[in-house]
């Protein structure tokens, strides 16, 4: 190498050093806000990639939108006086050139999720997204707590529906080991017939939970022993035509039971709903004679309140299910009309003011209803058109996330017909789980989205504390238990967060089983079903 070579290659690596130092110096001076770091994360992630060359294409169409996050190249320029100031300093411009890298390398990954359907991206065509944030209303309403009716009474010492006693995932459990695998810390573990994402509800010694064959044949509701696991009887329902286009991941046992102490109730889909006592013995049915038709099959949990059960389940491709039945008999109380649409989500009755108020989410709406007659009373627009988280409750509002990637609604309650311009309080831009529902605790909220995102709102005001990136699938809603959540996981992992305001991962306890039903928790044990069967989970 002859002297005016090397001193070209000097210079060539004091320029490469000097742009490394100014990159890195512009990170410590403008880091990348939670949204993008995660992105950029993506972006170089071969996992991320071979997740996207898995998804629908309606995925892809919510998913290639988390490009605008709250910290992209274009709101960087305008916090800090425009592109041109931006590019006339060093920090500026290496910190502005970073967000525009990382957003044309996470578009590449979209791009190639496309091809795979061969179809042009829409942003190639120029569809634009919607700008990231919370929008705020600074809507008025109805002030006060909101207290959540329970099934029967003592519920609150038990887990008698989907979410526990309260529907919303929290739990009296306590003492629970902080780690397990499938030979740590397993108190019995119990293999199920059949196929099914139900949760187990329990009653004292009584677990309940439902499974079915291939292509919705043999729907079968078990009693298992809840000290040995032991399964104590099995009901399987008359034969019936199962509803069509149900998706494999779905199944025909989705929906949870309820339970009262005295009788349990299952939703069977096109099989109706049947109620036995707690000895097995069938204390009636009831069949859906309608067509049951709706895109991937059913999910929404039956509800129990006073002395009725209710079931609300969308259709779009059949008339929609809004009824009322008698708990002791079986008999029609009442049944309604609801519009054709894409909904899994369960409701649950809230005491406002001075009545109770059936709120359910579906339909693009959350509409809330006179629980003993079925006549609605109040409507907000704003989710999305597929629905499956269940509505969530805080002190003062009421919490909806929908859809891929979807809004997040923070609202009051109350009110009387259209009520969205005064009663919405404020909604997230993007970012909802299409499938788990969220959970609220000590004035946040958690959610995880069905491709890993962990997030935490503040409840009140919708803001984003937090945001990371989980390394897995989930469909499974998380619980609280002694002020830890769990997040089962589709790998069978189950993530322990500390709630708080950073994001913090205590375990991750592998089942080395799919996780796609949610859990269930009471005294000292934690209840998680998988593909392999039922585990009770405790310390030895």
């Amino acid at each position: 190498m002859n002297r005016s070579t090397l001193v070209c290659f000097s210079a060539l690596a004091w320029v490469t050093l000097v742009v490394a130092a100014t990159a890195v110096d512009s990170d410590e001076k403008y880091p990348l806000g939670d949204q993008l770091r995660v992105l950029a994360e993506d972006a170089e992630s071969p996992a991320y990639r071979q997740l996207v060359m898995e998804m629908l294409i309606t995925d892809l169409g919510a998913e290639w939108q988390r490009v605008e996050t709250l910290d992209n190249a274009e709101s960087f320029a305008d916090k800090h006086g425009g592109v041109e100031k931006v590019l006339a300093d060093a920090e500026l411009k290496a910190a502005y050139e970073r967000r525009v890298a990382i957003r044309e390398k996470f578009l590449d990954v979209m791009r190639a999720g496309y091809q795979r359907y061969k179809m042009q991206a829409p942003f190639d065509r120029g569809a634009k997204s919607e700008k990231a944030g919370t929008v705020k209303r600074g809507a008025s309403g109805a002030d006060g707590d909101l207290t959540i009716e329970l099934p029967a009474p003592g519920s609150e010492r038990q887990w008698p529906r989907f979410r526990g006693p309260d529907g919303q995932g929290h739990s009296s459990a306590r003492d629970l080991p902080l780690t397990w695998s499938a030979e740590e810390n397993v108190v019995w573990q119990t293999p199920l017939p059949g196929a099914g994402n139900s949760s187990p509800v329990i009653w004292d010694d009584r677990i309940f939970v439902t499974s079915a064959g291939d292509e919705g044949k043999d729907r079968t509701l078990h009693c298992l022993s809840r000290t040995t696991g032991q399964i104590l009887w099995s009901r399987t329902i008359a034969a019936h035509t199962p509803e069509p286009n149900v998706r494999d991941k779905n199944g025909y046992a989705s929906a949870t039971p309820v339970t009262d102490g005295e009788r349990v109730i299952a939703f069977f889909g096109a099989g109706g709903l049947v109620c036995y006592d707690f000895d097995g013995a069938e204390q009636w049915n009831y069949p859906l004679p309608d067509v049951f038709d709706t895109t991937w099959g059913t999910g929404a949990s039956p509800l129990l309140f006073e002395n009725s059960v209710i079931l609300v389940h969308d259709q779009n491709k059949a008339d929609s299910v809004f009824l009322a039945l008698d708990k002791r008999t079986g008999k029609l109380l009442w049944k309604k009309t609801r519009g054709k649409a894409m909904g899994w989500s369960t409701p649950l009755v809230v005491r406002v003011g001075d009545r109770d108020e059936l709120i359910y989410a579906g339909g693009e709406t959350v509409k809330g209803y006179d629980p003993r007659s079925g006549e609605e009373i109040w409507s907000v627009k704003g989710p999305t058109v597929e629905v499956i988280p269940t509505v969530i409750v805080g002190s003062h509002l009421i919490y909806s996330a929908s859809g891929r990637q979807g809004p997040t609604l923070g609202l009051r309650a109350g009110g009387k017909g259209d009520v969205t311009d005064t009663h919405l309080v404020w909604r997230t831009v993007r970012g909802g789980p299409h499938v788990p529902s969220p959970i609220y605790f000590q004035g946040r909220i958690y959610t995880v989205n069905d491709t890993g995102i962990a997030t935490c709102l503040d409840g009140d005001t919708g803001e984003m504390l937090w945001q990371n990136r989980l390394r897995d699938k989930f469909s499974a809603s998380p619980i609280e238990a002694e002020g830890l959540l769990y997040f089962p996981s589709e790998t069978g992992v189950t993530y322990v967060i500390k709630p708080g305001e950073k994001f913090e991962v205590l375990a991750e306890n592998d089942l080395s089983s799919p996780i796609l039903a949610s859990p269930a928790a009471l005294e000292n044990r934690l209840y998680l079903r998988t593909a392999a069967g039922l585990y009770a989970i405790g310390k030895k």
